[in-house]
C-alpha cells in the first residue's frame, strides 16, 4: 500500500496557504519522488505564536511552505494531509530570503517513510492508523511548542539566565591558544551544551532570545574556521 496516495477526503482547501511561488523557483537536480519519502519541517515563530509548515522530499527542496496559527490544528491538520497525500511539481530552495527568515528560529524535522513515522516527540504513532496520522502530528506540534515554552521558564530563572549566557559567551570569545582546532575542541563541550537549549528560541524573553542566537552565530564561525582547515 502507498501511504503516500490515500488522501482522505478534506473539506477545508488550504491550497491558497502554500507560499511556495512567492520564492525562487529551483529545478532540484535529482529526482523528487515523493511516494518514497516525505519530511514536515515546522518552525516556531515566536513573536507571532504562528509555526512555518515545509513539505519536501528530503528538507532540501520544498514544495509547500506556510504560515499558520500554532493552536489552529484543524488547519495545521489539512496542510500536514496536503504534504504527505499530494502531488507536487513546484519547488523551492532553503535560501536567501526564505533562509533568513527561518534561521534563527526553532525548528525540528518529521519524516513519513512507508509505514514509519519519526517525530522529535518522544513517540511515533500507530502503523496501521495513517489516517489519524495528520491530525496527531498537527496536534503534536501545538503541545511540543507548550513543553518548550514550560522549558524556558523553567531555565530563566526570572531572567536572571541571562548572565549565564553572557558567561558562556565571553568563554566562548576568550581565546585559550593560538590553535583555532584545538580552541572548537577544547570549547566542544559548552558548544554542545548550549545547542542543546536551543529552546530558547521560543523564550518570551526578548533579551534571553536575542543573546542566545549571538552565542549560536559565534559558534558557527567558529565551526566553520574548524573545518576549513580540518577538511
Amino acid at each position: 500500500m502507498n501511504l503516500f496516495r490515500i488522501k482522505d477526503n478534506v473539506e477545508k482547501d488550504i491550497s491558497y496557504l502554500n507560499l511556495v511561488s512567492r520564492y525562487e523557483s529551483v529545478k532540484p537536480g535529482y529526482r523528487q519522488d515523493l511516494s518514497v519519502n516525505r519530511v514536515i519541517e515546522f518552525v516556531y515563530l515566536p513573536d507571532e505564536e504562528k509555526v512555518v509548515l515545509l513539505g519536501s522530499m528530503d528538507g532540501t527542496y520544498p514544495y509547500w511552505i506556510s504560515e499558520t496559527d500554532i493552536n489552529d490544528i484543524e488547519t495545521n491538520t489539512a496542510v500536514v494531509e496536503s504534504i504527505l497525500h499530494d502531488d507536487f511539481s513546484s519547488f523551492t530552495a532553503l535560501n536567501g530570503e526564505l533562509f533568513r527568515k527561518l534561521n534563527d528560529c526553532y525548528k525540528r524535522r518529521i519524516l513519513v517513510s512507508g509505514d514509519k513515522v519519526s517525530t522529535p516527540f518522544g513517540h511515533g504513532y500507530a502503523k496501521d492508523q495513517p489516517e489519524y496520522w495528520s491530525k496527531f502530528i498537527a496536534g503534536d506540534i501545538c503541545s511540543y511548542y507548550d513543553r518548550l515554552k514550560k522549558l524556558c521558564t523553567e531555565r530563566e530563572l526570572d531572567g536572571r539566565y541571562i548572565e549565564f549566557l553572557q558567561a558562556y559567551l565571553n568563554k566562548l570569545e576568550t581565546a585559550t591558544t593560538s590553535d583555532p582546532v584545538k580552541e572548537y575542541e577544547n570549547k566542544k563541550i559548552l558548544m554542545d551544551l548550549i545547542r542543546s537549549e536551543d529552546y530558547l528560541l521560543v523564550s518570551d524573553n526578548r533579551e534571553i532570545r536575542d543573546k542566545y542566537i549571538q552565542i549560536r552565530k559565534v559558534i558557527s564561525e567558529m565551526y566553520n574556521s574548524y573545518m576549513s582547515i580540518v577538511r
